[in-house]
């Protein structure tokens, strides 16, 4: 009897124990299930984007083009090669970047899709601010050392003259060496002084080729001004604006090549 009392307790007990969930069988399953929702989204974004290449509603219709003024928008469209009724999403952006800037005017390019059929360009021009003569044309250069054009017209820049830069490199798109570039420091300084002190307009020509004692020369004035290596500019362009003041209508060279703590700056006029 209580054998059997035994045998009757185990199997209600071991009868009462629910059976365990195996969850390891589930999670391959909801894998499967995620990798073929991505895939059937990875498809339809396929088909998208082929009807969207394909549609006529993303045609190009308008190029617009802003911040020229030197180059035309002409021009640019056809640096671009960019053309109306192609497909708005069918060029690379980098490219018409690379094809724009061929013209050595072109400092920097921004290009953007406005959907559904119109491309921006916003350029930045570098601007003509000294010329270097070349046989019987002039080569317009900006602060920078750029070469932007050769032309027979003259601009009312200041000529440089004395530079080193071979002839065989002067180019559209090329830049002056490495000397004449450094020199091009001093240039500035030159010309914005002059400038600051309203005699910027007078300076036909800035001579480099010596960097101790740079040179300009006044066709208005019929004068040329020696100004040593530039030390103390401020100095030296207040004294010259007071000798241009007194020495007006006369031809001759004004002498600013010396030590101003020592000596003073003088005009010589000329013989003739």
């Amino acid at each position: 009897m209580d054998d059997e009392i035994i045998v009757e307790t185990y199997t209600k007990t071991k009868s009462n124990k629910k059976p365990k969930k195996n969850n390891k069988n589930k999670q391959p399953k909801l894998k499967k299930k995620n990798k073929v929702k991505v895939f059937i989204f990875l498809i339809f974004l396929i088909i998208l984007l082929v009807l969207l290449c394909s549609s006529s509603l993303f045609d190009i219709k308008s190029i617009e083009i802003y911040g020229n003024n030197r180059i035309s928008k002409e021009k640019i469209i056809s640096l671009s090669k960019l053309e109306q009724h192609t497909n708005i999403f069918r060029f690379n952006k980098n490219e018409v970047v690379e094809d724009i800037k061929e013209n050595a005017y072109i400092e920097s390019i921004k290009v953007n899709r406005s959907l559904p059929s119109t491309v921006k360009i916003t350029v930045e021009e570098r601007e003509p601010t000294y010329m270097l003569q070349f046989a019987d044309s002039f080569v317009y250069i900006n602060t920078q050392g750029y070469m932007l054009e050769i032309s027979n017209e003259k601009l009312n820049v200041p000529i440089l003259v004395g530079f080193s830069t071979d002839l065989s490199n002067i180019k559209a798109g090329n830049r002056i060496n490495l000397d004449d570039l450094k020199k091009m420091d001093m240039v500035l300084k030159i010309y914005e002084t002059a400038k600051s002190n309203d005699i910027g307009e007078l300076i036909s020509k800035i001579d480099i080729s010596n960097e101790k004692n740079y040179t300009i020369t006044l066709d208005s004035e019929e004068k040329v001004v020696y100004l040593g290596d530039a030390s103390d500019l401020n100095t030296r362009i207040l004294y010259l604006k007071s000798i241009l003041e007194v020495s007006k209508g006369k031809k001759g060279e004004i002498f600013l090549n010396v030590d101003l703590n020592s000596q003073n700056a003088y005009f010589r006029p000329s013989s003739n």
